[in-house]
């Protein structure tokens, strides 16, 4: 069986199912040992869903054993049905934002063709091993997402009232599950080959890079919603029309017809996710067979470059306004930066959209958004920032540097993150603020902007790469340690900035909250020019690093 392998694994088909498989973990931006490295990020966040998997179960466990000691099965039913559809929908979430990201590799690119068809390689070996990649790929992530809710679908399908044998549901929501993660990635593929099907050839990557921004967007925007989904249990109770337009709840209506449920509401459920199986699926396969027969479709990478002259920003030095025009044309063309910075802002525009909707638009609400929109932008913008367009293309700039240019160069990625995490959050939350507390909201705004200056300079602390340009090593910290840190940092910052503001809404000015916006406001000038004194002095950084390798001291000249 080894030898099979082995054989197997040495022939073209296998070779070129890794070659697809390991490009999946490289975005084009990594090195070999970035690429690596990416690969352990990966394990972790396997270990990381897992036990938050496990974390649900024992949230969820104090309800199940209050239901289990009811005198009716009727309210377990009820929260049952809502349950299974959010078990059901957080794989489905996770296997839809995972091919997203890896969109830019669905369909065989320009490289592909260019490079593999001289080859003595068919291209239906080409397509055949792209989509066998893609299989596996998408499958890692559908297994795991699976297992990890699993031990939520054996507590809540146990119990006094249970309605199938244990093992029958799990088996059950097993199937299902798989069948809505495929659902999930095979609506992603086919929004992309209409994509690149249908438009017109010279507005192909400019429509898919908007597409795979907007797709990222929603999916963080649709997450607490879907968090919230064991509050739709009146819903389907009464079975409202409105359920038929959420898709975790059609595959729960498929787990019950798998089981042998056969109440007419089920079924509809389940012939609406069925129905809506065969139409991604068919709408994926007409899109691979179109590429395939035009394979010319597939090159999103040959797009023109747009020629016209740029008007020189006022006051701005030429160096300043050189990488701010770099940064905005990758911006631009460029789908995987675009995501980082739509993805990661989504999620914070989602928390703080659901805590006003939550909180009924109240004082309260209005206080604590402000800060995970502000938090999300500036890490969204230095985490795109730091991931190279090209990793070999940086030499422009490292022929260029020079002493007396370098700080302006730098700024360009100031003023940049300094609009996410400033500009952002008071220009989205101060209208709210203002409907909430009237003319207080000023005061409000302005510690707004406090923390946003202090963050910006916190998020650019030891700085020294020009935008883009920098290769990068994912995983310098473990998953798990960097998400302590994140969960409490951010519970830190929102908790107190949020009570701050709080008080100022209900219009408590006090000489304390001035004292605090004033420090504020003190540590972030003292974090800027400490900034702008090491721009003057250390070189750039081109090459990215470990934060445990060994770095000499220039102690003398050359």
């Amino acid at each position: 069986m080894t030898g099979v392998l082995a054989r197997h694994r040495e022939r073209p088909a296998g070779l070129l199912t890794r070659h697809f498989f390991r490009a999946l973990f490289d975005f084009g931006v990594f090195t070999q040992e970035g690429a690596d490295a990416f690969v352990r990020v990966v394990i972790g966040l396997v270990a990381l869903l897992i036990s938050a998997g496990l974390l649900i179960v024992y949230v969820y466990a104090h309800k199940y054993v209050g239901l289990s000691l009811e005198p009716s099965g009727e309210p377990y039913v009820q929260a049952f049905h809502a349950d299974v559809a959010m078990a059901l929908g957080l794989p489905m979430w996770i296997v839809a934002l995972v091919t997203v990201l890896i969109s830019h590799s669905l369909f065989p690119d320009e490289t592909d063709w260019r490079v593999l068809l001289p080859l003595p390689v068919g291209r239906g070996l080409i397509f055949a091993t792209k989509l066998s990649a893609l299989a596996l790929f998408t499958g890692l992530f559908t297994l795991t997402a699976t297992i990890a809710v699993l031990p939520l679908a054996l507590r809540i399908s146990s119990g006094r009232w249970a309605l199938d044998p244990l093992g029958l549901a799990v088996a059950g929501f097993g199937l299902s599950s798989i069948a809505g993660c495929v659902f999930a990635a095979l609506a992603v593929v086919g929004v992309n080959g209409a994509v690149i099907t249908w438009l017109p050839r010279g507005r192909v990557h400019a429509v898919t890079a908007a597409t795979r921004a907007a797709m990222i967007g929603a999916l963080v925007l649709v997450l607490p919603f879907l968090i919230r989904m064991p509050g739709w249990e009146d819903a389907i109770g009464q079975r409202e029309t409105v359920t038929f337009w959420v898709p975790p709840i059609w595959f729960m209506g498929l787990e019950r017809v798998v089981l042998g449920h056969r109440d007419a509401y089920v079924l509809a459920l389940a012939g609406v996710a069925a129905g809506a199986l065969i139409a991604v699926a068919a709408s994926a396969a007409a899109s691979y067979l179109a590429v395939y027969r035009r394979f010319d479709r597939a090159l999103l990478h040959a797009f023109d470059v747009s020629r016209r002259a740029r008007r020189r920003r006022a006051g701005a030095h030429p160096a300043r306004a050189a990488v701010l025009d770099f940064a905005s044309a990758t911006l631009r063309r460029s789908v995987l930066h675009q995501g980082v910075i739509v993805g990661l802002s989504a999620v914070g525009v989602a928390l703080a959209a659901a805590s006003v909707a939550r909180g009924g638009g109240g004082l309260a609400a209005a206080s604590w958004a402000p800060f995970p929109i502000m938090i999300f932008a500036g890490v969204a913008a230095r985490a795109s920032f730091a991931l190279p367009i090209e990793p070999k293309a940086n030499w422009v700039f490292r022929t260029t540097e020079s002493d007396a240019i370098r700080p302006e160069q730098l700024r360009a990625a100031a003023h940049v993150v300094g609009l996410l995490a400033v500009g952002m959050p008071v220009a989205l939350t101060l209208p709210v603020q203002w409907i909430a507390a009237g003319p207080f909201a000023m005061f409000a705004g302005a510690a707004t902007a406090a923390f946003g200056w202090a963050w910006t300079e916190l998020v650019l602390r030891g700085w020294r790469r020009i935008p883009f340009t920098c290769s990068y090593l994912p995983g310098k910290h473990s998953v798990a340690q960097s998400a302590l840190v994140a969960i409490a940092g951010f519970t830190l910052v929102t908790s107190f900035g949020g009570a701050l503001e709080y008080q100022l809404l209900r219009g408590r000015v006090s000489v304390a909250s001035a004292i605090v916006v004033a420090a504020l406001a003190a540590a972030a000038l003292g974090l800027r020019r400490s900034r702008r004194a090491l721009w003057r002095e250390v070189p750039l950084r081109f090459d990215d690093e470990l934060p445990g390798d060994v770095q000499p001291f220039p102690l003398s000249s050359p």
